[in-house]
């Protein structure tokens, strides 16, 4: 089987039948939301540059960070990202770089979010995204930017609530049929117990799939260290994760599985400056 062939039997159903697996534009990103069933809408840190806009809003520094996964262990579908976040005329900004694929084959995504702090518990945010996917040299290069939007707030003590909107543009990619880029709505709700235990639940849903649930917990230990885990369903899958903090370090591993495609295991780096 030569490349090309390759890549339409195996890579391009990948891109078109596997949403929130295979399209770099609907990962979430960071190994501390992936251990914890990819649970993004309610992070605050530099991450929120790619997965939920409205965290920048909340920024007390700036920071960057540097992610990799290695999706169902294939050295063809390795993704890597580069983040950063920081405080802007009174709001958040951040910027993300990511790659997917081999020489022949890859995905892009780059973009730019701005989030602002609208009362002491609120914020919102917007980001736009612009996505690459590259083919051989005979094949025609395809591009999309799409708009996204988010909400965070803390109603009530220890209570934390998360929105997200991706593709609220409803773009497309400029191939011939204008094929659409998935419109996926989250959200999601966390609560601090008095021990240090959180709580995490979302619902995802992609217009033209089935919604997701995703639940998901971390456990604090001796200060430094965390433990995690989550599910999510549609298909079922199981999330583990642990995070290392040391002064403005924080280093995080997450490992998941796909009930057909296998495990996923990924790393993050971040700092805060």
């Amino acid at each position: 089987m030569n490349l090309l062939k390759y890549i339409h039997t195996i890579v391009l159903p990948f891109v078109s039948f596997l949403p929130l697996h295979a399209q770099l534009s609907l990962e979430p990103v960071g190994a501390r939301a992936a251990g914890m069933g990819n649970i993004i809408t309610l992070q605050t840190d530099v991450w929120a540059a790619v997965n939920n806009p409205a965290g920048l809003g909340m920024l007390t520094g700036a920071g960057i960070g540097i992610s990799h996964e290695q999706r169902f262990t294939m050295t063809e579908m390795g993704v890597s990202t580069f983040a950063g976040a920081f405080p802007l005329l009174g709001n958040g900004a951040g910027f993300s770089l990511s790659n997917l694929g081999f020489t022949d084959y890859g995905e892009n995504r780059f973009g730019i979010a701005v989030g602002r702090k609208l009362f002491k518990r609120l914020s919102a945010g917007i980001s736009v995204d612009g996505h690459l996917m590259r083919f051989p040299e005979d094949y025609k290069n395809l591009f999309a930017v799409n708009g996204n939007a988010g909400v965070w707030a803390t109603p009530a003590k220890n209570l934390t609530l998360g929105f997200y909107v991706f593709n609220l543009t409803f773009s497309k990619w400029n191939d011939r049929e204008k094929t659409k880029l998935p419109v996926v709505f989250s959200l999601g709700a966390g609560y601090s117990l008095a021990i240090p235990v959180q709580l995490l639940v979302e619902i995802s849903k992609n217009i033209y799939e089935a919604a997701r649930v995703k639940t998901g917990t971390e456990f604090l230990v001796g200060k430094i260290l965390y433990l995690r885990t989550g599910i999510i369903t549609q298909p079922f899958e199981v999330h583990f994760g642990v995070g290392y903090v040391h002064k403005n370090f924080r280093f995080d591993a997450a490992l998941s599985r796909h009930p057909v495609l296998g495990y996923t295991p990924q790393a993050a780096i971040s700092m805060s400056l």
